[in-house]
């Protein structure tokens, strides 16, 4: 419990930064709550209803600050992309970072117009860490945690056989992302506090990680470059389509592991 609280403090903590390291902060609050959910997550199948509540609210808080990390990312991917993109890409990446910034700029501004100095969300976290305390935490003994640390590592092979088997479905790729990232946040938690619990990490798995990992930048620039897109036609169809052909590449490298 200790360590899931911790998180939820730090996440309310990273919440209350201001300026430019504001944008750092909505980054590691997200992840801290990840990290939360993924401790609570080892004793979803005895904590019951209540637990499942929390983690509900907790993924509503991490969603909603999806959209302001993703325009972030995004100017930080255009500028990883300068000394590894074609030619024609390239040229336009300083126009197409003006625009990412400003994009990232409106929408922060509308989020902070709803919800000044993020202290509505802020309070959500205190509420959350009082309801996280509530928990049995004393039935959480170490069968409960090994065979919830085996469910994820089966959640993440089944996701990795979907994701291999449909290269061009973007959702089950980010369904085995995101499935991956959670058992290996819970295999970082036990490495510190239960070593002799830590998953048995396929080899395979750990090579995707790493992979998918490569893929993300793409994967991100595929995403913001539809209809809702911050980049002109122009721009835009650039970025699509480098973006579209690296993604395919990695893909298909990770399919043939």
């Amino acid at each position: 419990m200790a360590f899931a609280r911790e998180q939820l403090r730090l996440a309310h903590l990273h919440l209350g930064h201001t300026g430019e390291a504001r944008h750092v902060g909505i980054h590691q609050a997200r992840k801290c709550i990840r990290r939360a959910r993924a401790t609570l997550a080892l004793g979803a199948r005895i904590f019951g209803p209540r637990a499942q509540r929390l983690d509900d609210e907790l993924g509503r808080l991490c969603r909603g600050l999806s959209p302001l990390r993703d325009a972030q990312a995004l100017i930080e991917t255009l500028r990883r992309l300068t000394s590894t993109a074609p030619a024609p890409v390239q040229a336009i990446l300083p126009l197409a970072e003006r625009e990412a910034c400003q994009r990232r700029d409106q929408l922060l501004q509308r989020a902070l117009t709803r919800d000044p100095e993020f202290m509505a969300r802020r309070h959500r976290l205190l509420v959350a860490q009082t309801r996280l305390e509530r928990l049995d935490w004393w039935a959480l003994d170490a069968a409960v945690v090994s065979a919830a640390v085996m469910r994820s590592g089966k959640r993440a092979g089944k996701a990795a056989h979907s994701a291999r088997h449909h290269l061009d479905d973007n959702h089950a790729w980010h369904v085995y992302r995101r499935r991956l990232r959670r058992l290996h946040q819970q295999d970082t938690l036990l490495a510190d506090i239960e070593p002799e619990l830590r998953p048995v990490l396929v080899q395979s798995l750990q090579k995707q990680a790493s992979l998918l990992g490569e893929s993300q930048d793409d994967a991100l620039l595929l995403a913001h470059t539809g209809s809702r897109s911050p980049f002109p036609p122009g721009q835009r169809k650039l970025l699509r389509s480098m973006a579209r052909e690296r993604l395919q590449r990695t893909r298909r490298g990770q399919a043939r592991m």
